[in-house]
């Protein structure tokens, strides 16, 4: 029997292909990229260039519009340390690296609106709910009383509410025509 691995993540990932800017690192370079997936804690990318783990490199995110929340594009700046960095497929004959990222610091306010952000996008991948058969009309003798009581009395005055046109119809006295 094999043991299952937890999981070591203190936050949901999604996959998001956001744009990002990576500056920092040895040379102190600006890379533009796009990220693979997102968490409340951490990004990964992919970089053209190396960068060995626990370097400390500034990220600048642009979140997407998304639910009620955020109604345009918003630029997240934040600190965070490499944590993994290894080489991926040869793109063109040059080496690509896919890099984890842990968040370091990041605003108070950042970080709320990038938890929030990767709740809606978990939102919207579960499945929709099965649809419920609805029930069989039940016979009107069968058919539960009104949850509100009424008060005596009410059913008289709901009663004059719908006579009053017919009881003075029926009260005035009608005229003879003289012709």
């Amino acid at each position: 029997m094999a043991l299952r691995s937890q999981e070591r993540r203190s936050s949901p990932r999604i996959v998001a292909k956001l744009a990002m800017q990576v500056a920092g690192g040895e040379d102190g370079s600006v890379l533009t990229t796009e990220s693979i997936n997102l968490s409340a804690s951490g990004i990964q990318f992919l970089s053209r260039a190396f960068l060995s783990t626990l370097t400390k490199v500034q990220l600048t995110l642009l979140l997407p519009p998304f639910g009620s929340r955020l109604r345009r594009e918003r630029m997240v700046r934040c600190e965070a340390i490499v944590v993994r960095c290894v080489e991926a497929d040869l793109v063109r004959g040059k080496p690509r690296y896919e890099l984890a990222c842990y968040f370091s610091d990041v605003e108070f306010d950042d970080r709320v609106l990038i938890e929030q952000y990767v709740g809606w996008r978990s939102l919207r991948r579960l499945p929709a709910a099965p649809k419920i058969a609805p029930r069989p009309a039940a016979k009107s003798a069968a058919r539960p009383k009104a949850a509100t009581p009424r008060k005596a009395g009410a059913k008289k005055a709901a009663a004059k509410k719908r006579a009053p046109a017919r009881a003075r119809a029926a009260a005035k006295p009608k005229r003879r025509s003289t012709s």
